[in-house]
């Protein structure tokens, strides 16, 4: 004789341990995917610093042919060439600093996008083991239903 309820309470125990398994499985592709952007986050900042080398290499290379023009068309380092010089200098600094800010704003944004994805990756874990308790509860409710319909036939 087929015992409903066994078979029931086995189903519910199944759908459990998936609904389970697929907190775990979003939980794991969160934290997975906060260590990329941690990774994403790191590379941000090491660009940042290769650009900032690439740009003060060019730099130097400009001040190198105004001060080469300014020898070989016999102006001396003052006035206004000085001034040009001081102004390379400035723009050069200015713009080091916004590669260097830059970087650190797209390496703020995948670290924040990190702690976001990590938190996910709690709520999924939770979410599962709810989820989980929560088939278990209304199968083992159905599965008490059912036995009591057995035993009063």
């Amino acid at each position: 004789m087929c015992n409903p309820a066994l078979f029931q309470s086995l189903g519910t125990g199944v759908q459990a341990a998936g609904v389970l398994d697929q907190g775990a499985q979003a939980a794991g592709a969160a934290n997975y995917n906060a260590s990329v952007a941690d990774l994403q986050s790191r590379d941000a900042l090491n660009r940042g610093v290769t650009e900032e080398s690439r740009y003060a290499r060019q730099v130097r290379q400009v001040e190198g042919s105004q001060k080469a023009a300014f020898g070989a068309n016999n102006v001396t380092r003052s006035g206004t060439a000085l001034d040009l010089l001081g102004d390379t200098a400035l723009i050069a600094s200015e713009d080091t600093q916004t590669i260097r800010q830059n970087a650190a704003r797209e390496s703020y944004g995948y670290r924040t996008q990190a702690a976001e994805l990590r938190r996910q990756g709690k709520a999924y874990g939770r979410a599962g083991l709810l989820g989980a308790g929560a088939t278990l509860q209304t199968g083992g409710s159905r599965a008490y239903g059912m036995y009591k319909a057995a035993q009063s036939s």
